[in-house]
């Protein structure tokens, strides 16, 4: 295929002056590369050639240190090994040379900067574990309670439309159903997803800098518009209902208010915080004010899993049933088994999204320096073992006295408060966290056994596909947590058996 001028113009004009350019550059940096090793080989023509030419880019070299007596500067020595270093000569305030023995550092003087205090542990890195964003989670836990309060109005209100002579040709009387009402559970179960929408659309379009007011000005937005479509559906319900089922309606209100007070942030979003990370500190005080903090945050997780599950499972199952007409008949066995199995799926959901692996494994850490005490049930007498010390890092053996009672460290570190519950109850739970993703993993194995069991002996043709429709969510939460439970339990194991080895080193 021939060249034509049209197709060697952009050619010869963009790329042949680049690959000439290119080339120069090469042929000029090995140029100056061989005129540097050319040069003698002592040190100040080194120095001064890599100070002068520009286009070396190399590093001086390092400094080294040596552990010798407090004086004035030496000049460099060489011993020999097995033997003491020769004698090294000292230039004195009269101009005379002095000679005066160098001594080499010993294993002794090298270890006796490290007694005064215990090693550190060590950490095992944590690999890397794919998580669900932020708006993937929201979006598909909405559409799973979506589902299951249209599965629960099915077992409410559905027909025998398959009869030849039946009255209707719809699966559901959906004249029965209450508009406000399917309204105040569609509002209240997006009320997260439409926070999630609006941050993403912020991060996409605003500065970096008015990012986070532009979050505050959002969660403003979206809770005045969910507590305003709430009572305009509420007003609706009541001119229709007894007041009584309004209290239904505004019952997990009490609750929230209970748990978490006034804040805003439980209600609109799981989290609002990263992470947390941990600091490897030798600082007693500082570890356990870690400790505190990470105790808090994982308390206040427990608490919004618990939360969100019973109100999910609550306003998708529970109310469609509390606001069911009088004459209406349903099984009440078949409706309390899937508000049952729907807050533990959404329990366990919640529980793969806010306690995965990695989070587990910096408390961990935290956990791995805090320690523990034991109660020491030897019969030492308390006057004989030292009083604890809060400013004190103590090691495996140590005895200490605390409040009349004798403890001893039965950790490699310990710079917890020996008989606290809060802090033996931390490091029991977070010593090996595979243990608390293995429960996690038993519980939701249970689930969908039995949901198997259940949709083996279920007879109704209802009911059969609301148990198939429930379980695909569950599959999806039982290979988040068996991944992260055997990611766990591999990192954890070596991280005992190298522990196992430096101990019986040491």
């Amino acid at each position: 295929m021939s060249c034509t001028e049209n197709e060697s113009g952009p050619f010869v004009v963009f790329f042949l002056p680049a690959v000439v350019g290119c080339l120069t550059i090469l042929l000029a940096r090995r140029w100056a590369y061989a005129q540097v090793n050319n040069t003698a080989s002592t040190a100040i023509s080194r120095r001064r050639k890599i100070i002068k030419d520009p286009l070396v880019k190399r590093p001086l070299p390092p400094i080294t240190c040596k552990m010798t007596l407090p004086g004035p500067k030496k000049s460099s020595g060489v011993s020999k090994k097995g033997t003491s270093s020769p004698q090294e000569e000292d230039v004195n305030s009269n101009g005379k040379r002095v000679g005066r023995v160098r001594l080499s550092p010993t294993p002794a003087m090298l270890d006796a900067k490290l007694v005064d205090g215990p090693s550190p542990p060590k950490h095992i890195p944590f690999p890397y574990i794919p998580h669900d964003p932020e708006l993937l989670f929201e979006a598909m836990a909405f559409v799973f309670t979506v589902v299951a309060t249209g599965l629960q109005f099915l077992n409410l209100y559905r027909t025998a439309w398959w009869l030849p002579h039946s009255y209707t040709n719809q699966s559901m009387n959906f004249y029965l159903i209450d508009p406000h009402l399917v309204a105040f559970i569609v509002t209240l179960l997006s009320r997260r997803l439409l926070l999630s929408l609006v941050v993403q659309l912020l991060k996409a379009t605003l500065a970096p800098p008015a990012l986070p007011h532009g979050i505050i000005a959002a969660r403003m937005f979206i809770l005045g518009m969910v507590i305003g479509a709430l009572a305009w559906c509420a007003y609706f319900i009541a001119l229709k209902y007894p007041i009584v089922k309004i209290f239904y309606l505004c019952y997990p209100a009490v609750v929230y208010f209970i748990l978490f007070g006034l804040q805003s942030s439980p209600f609109l979003e799981l989290s609002n915080s990263d992470t947390p990370l941990h600091c490897c500190s030798h600082d007693p005080e500082l570890i356990r004010a870690e400790v505190d903090s990470l105790r808090q945050d994982f308390n206040l997780r427990v608490k919004k899993i618990i939360f969100n599950a019973v109100v999910g499972a609550y306003y998708s199952s529970l109310i469609p049933c509390c606001f069911a007409q009088s004459y209406v008949y349903y099984d009440v066995y078949l409706a309390s088994q899937q508000t049952a199995c729907v807050c533990g799926a959404l329990a366990a959901r919640l529980a793969a999204q806010l306690l995965p692996g990695a989070y587990a494994d910096t408390h961990h850490r935290a956990a791995r320096h805090l320690g523990r005490w034991g109660q020491d049930g030897n019969g030492n007498d308390t006057g004989t073992a030292n009083e604890w010390s809060p400013l004190k890092l103590y090691q495996r053996g140590a005895v200490v006295s605390l409040d009349g009672a004798t403890y001893t460290c039965v950790t490699s570190t310990a710079a917890a408060r020996p008989g606290s519950t809060e802090h033996s109850r931390f490091y029991t739970v977070f010593s090996n966290p595979s243990t608390l993703l293995c429960l996690l993993l038993c519980s939701q194995l249970s689930l969908i056994v039995l949901q198997l069991g259940l949709l083996y002996s279920s007879a109704p043709w209802h009911n059969f596909l609301a148990t198939i429709l429930l379980l695909f969510i569950n599959y999806y939460t039982l290979f988040k947590m068996a991944r992260d439970y055997l990611v766990s339990w591999k990192v954890y194991k070596a991280e005992n058996m190298i522990q196992d080895k430096n101990s019986a080193v040491n």
